[in-house]
């Protein structure tokens, strides 16, 4: 008699003491289900992790109904069928259990058939947790990321056609619940969430928990025909019902970025890397909201990472690719020069010139103003001092970001420039372009007190975009306002506007402020606009932004000059 057929003869108390001396070596479970007496034997180990109360317990069905999450078993029931009537020898799931504490667990089990001489049937297998190898999520009952890639890799390479598409969903401003309501309610919300998600996609859909508070949706069914919108938004209102009926005790939103189409050729890693920047676009966009990823913003995107990854190399290369150009000031009486703006450039290789509006807020994001703007302002502390030479009362304007203000000590920095260069407060005028924030911002507003009581000139840039109010004007006590081309150009095409500037103007010089009118190009905008009295000009007209040569070439002759 073989050994398979000699398993039928064991005696059932012989059985467990085999599966008991296995358990003892493996962190994994050991189990026998006798499929034809239907009973389910397991370890003393297992019964102190899941809710089986017996070593023996008779009775497959009722055991499952507890044991199983209810979604799964199914797909459980089947397998097992298959396995009793012989169709398959050997059983190979990964589904969700409760433990003991109502928890959901993510399982691989595994078993293989042995049959006795009579016909007998037995399943030997072992159960393993996901959750130890990483696969598997405690808190939610998803699969992790891992998994993920695991299943994403074997379903790029064999069946893409068949995806319908892929959903990253994230928390909006989930490490602030972390912070103030504790990682309780961060976990109470993940499983939340986790929920709205399970009970709004098909069964056949997967779903995952990816890294700390996103999660991803793959649904790749061929018969599917949902459409992520309309998913995504059942999601959301049932996210909404939730916090509703929590009466607001942890407010929450969530925002997703979509795949649809394209993924031939993809790998995972790929997919995380474009669903991450549709969830960041929708949470760039005001989160709360879906994007649906867009190949032309993800190109600009990546364009706009490779030219930071070239400045950054420019930065640490003493500043080589970057220059400073200015553009003169001159006088409303009589033209006559009284200074320049110093406006940075920056050209490469690969891109030419680059436009200003393009890389100056790549700079802002990146922190890398901060480098930049020193070099700016000692360029432009050391180049005014040259031309003071010529013109005693030359000044130059330079511009401050608010992220200098915000993330450097920028009053160490001017004191310092000056020391260092030698030249007198009143040669710099600061330029602050995000005036917005002054009203509101307790730390712009005290810079702007220690500037002034230092004998700085501060000067209000881009006045008439939409944030001007003459309350903050009087507050900070600018010695400048400069009037933006777009408010100049309304004044030249609207009687309306032109009156409004020159009340402003008005207000201004009662305050004991200059104004600097920007963007004149033509005589005749030079001749309207002269009417209502402006205290300087900036624009094509007199000259545009030039390297510190050409000016000097134009406009100068120092003593250096032949």
């Amino acid at each position: 008699m073989g050994y398979v057929e000699m398993l039928h003869e064991i005696p059932l108390e012989q059985l467990i003491a085999v599966i008991e001396v296995l358990q003892r070596s493996s962190d994994s479970w050991y189990y026998i289900t006798d499929l034809t007496a239907n009973r389910y034997i397991v370890t003393d180990k297992m019964m102190e992790k899941f809710p089986i109360d017996e070593k023996v317990t008779e009775g497959l069905g009722p055991l499952f109904a507890k044991l199983v999450y209810p979604t799964d078993l199914p797909k459980l029931r089947e397998d097992i069928a298959r396995c009793r009537s012989g169709e398959q020898n050997e059983h190979t799931m990964e589904y969700r259990w409760f433990d003991r504490e109502g928890r959901i667990v993510w399982i691989n089990c595994r078993g293989t058939m042995i049959t006795g001489r009579d016909g007998h049937r037995f399943l030997f297998g072992r159960v393993t947790e996901l959750g130890k190898e990483a696969k598997a999520d405690n808190i939610t009952g998803l699969r992790k990321e891992a998994r993920f890639q695991y299943d994403t890799e074997e379903l790029l390479r064999d069946r893409p056609q068949t995806i319908n598409y892929m959903m990253r969903i994230g928390i909006d401003n989930f490490k602030e619940i972390n912070e103030k309501e504790g990682m309780e309610a961060g976990d109470m919300v993940l499983r939340e969430l986790a929920d709205c998600i399970v009970e709004t996609v098909d069964p056949k859909v997967d779903v995952y928990r990816l890294v700390t508070d996103e999660f991803m949706i793959v649904d790749a069914y061929p018969e599917s025909d949902a459409d992520p919108g309309e998913v995504y938004n059942e999601i959301r209102n049932k996210v909404d019902d939730t916090v509703r009926r929590k009466e607001y005790s942890c407010f929450y939103t969530v925002s997703a970025g979509i795949i649809e189409d394209g993924f031939e050729g993809k790998s995972a890693e790929t997919i995380l890397r474009l669903t991450e920047f549709a969830l960041n676009e929708a949470k760039r966009n005001g989160k709360n909201q879906k994007a649906r990823f867009d190949r032309n913003a993800y190109d600009d995107y990546l364009k706009r990472l490779d030219i930071r990854k070239l400045m950054r190399r420019d930065i640490s290369n003493d500043f080589r690719n970057f220059e400073v150009f200015y553009q003169p000031i001159v006088s409303a009486g009589g033209y006559r020069l009284v200074g320049a703006e110093a406006l940075l450039r920056w050209k490469c290789d690969k891109y030419g010139n680059v436009s200003p509006a393009v890389f100056i807020p790549i700079l802002e994001e990146s922190g890398l103003i901060i480098p930049v703007g020193r070099y700016v302002l000692w360029q432009a502390a050391q180049t005014c001092k040259k031309w003071r030479e010529v013109l005693p009362d030359f000044h130059v304007n330079v511009n401050l970001s608010y992220v200098q203000i915000h993330k450097s000590d920028l009053m160490k920095d001017v004191n310092q420039c000056i020391a260092e260069v030698g030249i007198p407060p009143e040669s710099l005028v600061l330029e602050l372009t995000e005036s917005g924030y002054i009203e509101t911002d307790s730390r712009v507003k005290e810079l702007f007190k220690e500037l002034r009581s230092r004998q700085f000139d501060v000067a209000l840039d881009d006045f008439g975009t939409g944030y001007s109010n003459m309350r903050y004007l009087q507050e900070i006590e600018a010695a400048m306002v400069k009037i933006d081309r777009s408010f100049v150009m309304q004044a030249l095409q609207n009687e309306h506007d032109y009156n409004i500037i020159a009340h402003i103007i008005d207000m201004v010089h009662s305050l004991g402020s200059a104004v600097c009118m920007e963007g004149i190009e033509e005589e005749d905008e030079l001749n309207k606009m002269m009417g209502i009295k402006p205290d300087m000009i900036q624009g094509y007209y007199f000259g545009r932004p030039m390297p510190a040569s050409a000016f000097e070439e134009t406009y100068l002759q120092t003593k250096d000059s032949p």
